[in-house]
């Protein structure tokens, strides 16, 4: 017997169906909105003022930002990680169905099996 077909054997059914993290996909997924960039608008405005103190526009300088990341990118990581590890941690054996796990570990499951971060595992 294969390597894989004796790892297969072992593995926790959830549902009469086996599931893994598909890790490319993950990756991809952090990696696609890590690379938006991030643009601002900086707006410099020199004044100048007469004797009589009225306010008069002497220079603007508009500039555009551009940084490499957005910001949100270690959002979306944490997220995910809470996500996993909530599925990770939960102490159970043998076949499960939905109804046995804590919701906490249900809304992680469904969110990752949702967004094609878990993919069933034929065996």
């Amino acid at each position: 017997m294969k390597n894989s077909q004796k790892r297969l054997q072992k593995l926790l059914k959830f549902n009469d169906k086996s599931y893994a993290f598909d890790i490319e996909r993950i990756c991809d997924f952090v990696n696609e909105k890590s690379m938006v960039p991030l643009k601002e608008t900086e707006i410099l405005e020199n004044f100048d003022y007469s004797a009589e103190k009225d306010k008069t526009l002497s220079s603007r300088n508009v500039r555009e930002l551009n940084s490499p990341g957005n910001g949100q990118e270690s959002i979306i990581y944490d997220l995910l990680k809470m996500f996993v590890v909530q599925i990770i941690v939960f102490e159970g054996d043998g076949d499960m169905d939905a109804e046995d796990l804590p919701f906490g570990t249900k809304l992680a499951f469904n969110t990752l099996l949702k967004e094609g971060f878990l993919i069933e595992v034929n065996e």
